[in-house]
């Protein structure tokens, strides 16, 4: 019995353990990976700041890369890919850092963050416009990555890219052999890939099944379960009072999501983006929701701007514009 038959077999109840099943397993997985990487980095001289802007974003994203390679080239579902980076980056800024502040207010000094949140939305920009054609190229792919090296040699040279010291960084990830480090990066990169072969295996089938769209399947439950490594880390940062952290996550993970993720899966193979209208054949291009993930990133300027602070009641803002969203998205059908 293949696995699309097992997903058939096993039904709605099963199918939906599965899911949170595999949502388990990426979450360990990439807990793994970073922290594996995090410790090889260290042991052969890589700087500590350095391993914070690239090991561990690229980390962080590997979730949402596995689970859209896996939709995009072997399950030939390209709109489960979009919706899973679209979903993504509006569920870390509208849920996620909503949460976040609604525990403990996050304090973030603006000027730090303003050239990261242009380049968000320069992005997130150029995302759109590349894709209004229906599909997202090699080349286009090719592109996105090229500007993901740009950033990160950006941010390395610039000075005030204060980072770790080896011995805060040593704390954290702690002492462990060579042996248990490439351990942890090969066990972590096999749960990433179990998890995200049965994840999206099982979202295909409950899309299938129920005449959802697989987009919106890709926008909700997969968005939210590739989403798991930074809801957690940024919910643990807000309740120990230091949930500015949480902040550069989002926005590392939103810059990740686009350049590496859809630039990469794209560059393997091209992503179609047009999704079929519900009830009908003619094919209609998702401009809500790419607007929808450009507001959001567009709502942290104000937020984080306005006595450098993002407080509850803003964070009560994210939380509503994040559920009115998810409503008029299932509710329009």
């Amino acid at each position: 019995m293949t696995l699309t038959d097992y997903t058939s077999f096993i039904g709605l109840p099963g199918n939906i353990g599965v899911l949170l099943l595999s949502a388990f397993l990426l979450y360990v997985g990439g807990e793994w990976l970073v922290k594996g990487s995090s410790r090889l980095a260290l042991r052969f001289g890589v700087k500590p700041f350095v391993i914070g802007l690239t090991v561990v974003a690229y980390g962080t994203s590997m979730p949402e890369f596995v689970v859209s390679f896996f939709a995009n080239v072997v399950e030939d579902s390209a709109s489960i890919s979009l919706g899973n980076i679209i979903g993504s980056n509006i569920t870390n800024i509208g849920l996620i850092l909503g949460l976040s502040a609604l525990i403990f207010p996050i304090h973030i000094a603006f000027q730090n963050i303003r050239r990261q949140l242009f380049f968000l939305f320069g992005i997130s920009l150029l995302l759109y416009m590349l894709s209004l054609d229906g599909t997202i190229s090699g080349g286009e792919g090719g592109l996105l990555v090229l500007l993901l090296t740009g950033y990160l040699l950006a941010l390395y040279k610039m000075p005030e890219m204060a980072g770790e010291t080896i011995e805060e960084v040593e704390k954290e990830t702690g002492h462990r052999s060579l042996t248990n480090n490439v351990l942890l990066v090969i066990g972590g990169s096999a749960l990433l890939s179990a998890g995200a072969w049965s994840f999206v295996k099982s979202s295909v089938w409950v899309a299938e099944s129920f005449g959802i769209p697989k987009l919106y399947i890709g926008l909700s439950i997969v968005a939210l379960g590739t989403s798991l490594p930074e809801l957690a880390t940024s919910l643990v940062a807000a309740m120990k009072k230091e949930s500015e952290i949480s902040v550069g996550n989002i926005i590392g993970s939103n810059i990740f999501n686009i350049l590496f993720v859809l630039g990469g899966v794209g560059l393997i193979k091209p992503l179609t983006v047009l999704e079929p209208a519900i009830g009908g054949t003619l094919p209609r291009f998702p401009h809500a929701q790419y607007l929808t993930m450009i507001a959001f990133g567009l709502a942290l300027f104000p937020l984080s701007a306005r006595r450098n602070m993002i407080g509850r009641v803003s964070g009560l803002a994210l939380l509503f514009g994040y559920f009115l969203f998810y409503w008029w998205l299932f509710g329009q059908g």
